[in-house]
């Protein structure tokens, strides 16, 4: 809460200063009412009601660069990178000669380079294939990232027998989900795999840490977790086949590499 902190003393400063005697007392009031929201607000997210008291204050009295410099700042907290550029833009014009001028320029310059990175992983969104070949959509909420799958198990995830005929493929469709938060272009969160069945065996449900990195340039996505393989037995029966073991034959830690699925051109 150290930035909602800076914004509320940052705030209180300048509610204090820079109100022109042409500005609306009721412009002030949704001022101050944007101060107080910021001040009940317990995280950065939920300072989207001060946005709303802010942009009403510079709407009543347009000439109320206070009002327009926090819009600004609760703008860039809410990743709204282009409003806030351009409401800092709005304080500037207002306020040229400002001491805080240089420090506000600069600070647009950094929004500029955050929407760029921003745009880059929104982009991020699609189908992505794994170095084993599997299958994943990838979803984006904010600095969430759902990577998930729907597939059949392969070699890497289960050996399944059959006596007297061997390895035989599993059919039965099990899912596979990245739970993960980007922050600048580092991975952290969880990994699952649901439980599922190879023939008459049940193979148990995966789940634990997740942790990689998104290299942008090189539109790939790097992914490091635990992950376990089983044997599967199952013996034919006159009556009804049933399983003879599953066991663990490998446990370590993975690395996945996915990269974005580009559908070739139909020739």
């Amino acid at each position: 809460m150290n930035t909602l902190l800076k914004a509320v003393c940052l705030a209180g400063l300048l509610a204090s200063t820079c109100i022109a005697d042409d500005q609306t007392e009721e412009g002030r009031r949704y001022l101050i009412r944007g101060i107080a929201a910021i001040e009940m607000a317990k995280s950065d997210k939920e300072l989207s009601g001060a946005a709303e008291q802010f942009a009403k204050a510079t709407q009543i009295a347009p000439e109320l660069s206070a009002a327009w410099y926090n819009l600004g700042s609760v703008q860039a907290k809410l990743g709204r990178y282009k409003e806030a550029m351009n409401s800092y833009q709005r304080y500037l014009a207002l306020n040229p000669k400002a001491e805080d001028a240089p420090k506000i320029r600069d600070e647009i310059i950094k929004l500029e380079y955050r929407m760029e990175q921003s745009n880059k992983v929104a982009a991020l969104a699609g189908v992505w294939v794994d170095n084993y070949n599997r299958y994943f959509k990838l979803e984006m909420s904010g600095n969430r990232i759902t990577l998930s799958s729907r597939r059949t198990p392969d070699d890497n995830d289960v050996i399944s027998t059959y006596s007297l005929v061997g390895k035989v493929p599993v059919s039965n469709y099990m899912n596979e989900t990245f739970q993960l938060e980007i922050s600048g272009q580092n991975l952290g969160g969880k990994w699952s795999k649901d439980g599922y069945q190879a023939d008459k065996c049940t193979i148990p449900p995966l789940g634990g840490n997740a942790e990689g990195e998104v290299l942008l340039e090189e539109n790939k996505i790097v992914l490091r977790h635990i992950d376990t393989k089983y044997s599967a037995a199952t013996q034919i029966n006159v009556f009804d086949d049933f399983c003879i073991n599953v066991k663990v034959t490998e446990q370590k830690e993975v690395e996945r590499v996915f990269r974005k699925y580009v559908e070739q051109p139909t020739p």
